[in-house]
């Protein structure tokens, strides 16, 4: 019986198979290539993997065995790559050396490229700043504050190992409604995993507090469904939140999304072994909401 795909070689250390084998064979489907890590079609060395999270060595030889020539397989599970465009923005770098650089990432604009903002995202503006860059984490769309960027793919781990073994210390500005007098401490599970949350309230307005938050885990809109756990659940916020108290807002002060920003990281550096304290700065409009609240 003839196969398709022949056999590759890893060329990367501690790459995922999964994301291997989309980088290798961009014209199929990735939840076509995750079926066939799971049916056990994709043999490593000899040896089959059904972990798509199985970590390649450089030099370790892979095979996707799936019967048929390679017309048939295209056309069977194939589709179109995705051609991304570079997006000429101004970036607010905040920091930068060889391994990587932050920005201060501003309202509005998705980290990822999605089916309805396909070529209007960081990604896109990164293609015309960087030649070389990998996401290593994100911010939803109406976030603001420090995204971290790897230039470097050997330093992505690195630096991703820092978000998963929480040796990343992330502190948020949060506005929130009602009162919140003393500090905070929610803990629940999210999504089966557990969570952890600290706010601290830093400033008072009539029916808002200003929050810091930190939180000890990266779970799916962790800040978001945890304040709104708590009854305080952050300003413009419609999906955790109330649409309609959100929308007098929103026609009152001019707030884009929700208000959540990400104002500071702080790490000791994979490469550098130096301690490195990363600050982004509220943007203006939101400066100005603030001011607003305060007469």
């Amino acid at each position: 019986m003839k196969f398709y795909f022949q056999e590759i070689t890893a060329d990367r250390q501690e790459e995922r198979l999964d994301k291997f084998l989309r980088r290798s064979y961009p014209e199929i489907r990735m939840a076509v290539l995750q079926k066939f890590i799971r049916s056990g079609k994709v043999v490593v060395d000899g040896t089959r993997i059904k972990d798509g999270s199985y970590r390649l060595k450089t030099g370790q030889r892979v095979l996707i065995k799936v019967p048929g020539n390679q017309d048939e397989i295209k056309q069977r599970y194939g589709r179109t790559p995705p051609e991304h465009i570079p997006l000429k923005m101004n970036l607010d770098v905040i920091y930068e050396d060889e391994y990587m650089l932050a920005i201060n990432k501003p309202v509005g604009i998705p980290v990822q490229p999605g089916t309805k903002t396909f070529n209007s995202s960081i990604y896109n503006v990164l293609l015309s700043y960087n030649s070389e860059f990998y996401l290593v984490h994100r911010l939803d769309k109406y976030t603001s504050g420090v995204l971290l960027v790897s230039k470097k793919y050997e330093f992505t781990k690195e630096l991703a190992d820092l978000f998963q073994s929480h040796n990343l210390e992330k502190r948020y500005i949060a506005l929130v409604y009602g009162l919140v007098k003393n500090d905070l401490k929610i803990k629940s599970d999210l999504d089966g995993k557990e969570a952890v949350t600290f706010a601290r309230p830093i400033e008072f307005f009539n029916g808002y507090t200003l929050l810091e938050v930190e939180i000890l885990t990266g779970r799916k809109h962790q800040i978001r469904r945890h304040l709104a756990f708590n009854e305080t659940p952050i300003v413009g916020d419609d999906v955790y939140g109330n649409v309609e108290i959100n929308k007098e807002f929103k026609k009152k002060y001019g707030l884009e999304g929700y208000f959540l920003h990400c104002s500071e990281m702080s790490f000791v550096h994979p490469k550098k072994k130096k301690n490195i304290i990363i600050k982004a700065p509220l943007p203006q409009k939101r400066k100005q909401i603030l001011e607003a609240l305060r007469k």
